[in-house]
């Protein structure tokens, strides 16, 4: 019986993921005029950061840095 209850939590864990991935996919598809495929993995990148707590500090580096260029003064091209 403890076998079912692993199974039904790992199951939970891939349907809780999937709903969070397709989500992710249809906030992107909304906002296509905004931008491109760099906002798709960005989002990739901030749920692996969820489930992979090693990755997290990484991912939030190189988005202060990121910002930080972005914030340089010049006019955002158009």
């Amino acid at each position: 019986m403890q076998c079912l209850g692993a199974i039904g939590f790992i199951l939970g864990v891939l349907l809780v993921a999937g709903a969070l991935l397709w989500g992710a996919v249809a906030l992107m598809r909304r906002d296509r005029r905004h931008g491109g495929s760099g906002q798709l993995g960005a989002a990739m990148q901030n749920l692996e950061g969820l489930f992979v707590e090693s990755k997290k500090h990484v991912i939030e580096a190189e988005q202060r840095d990121e910002a930080a260029e972005d914030e340089s003064g010049d006019p955002p091209e158009k």
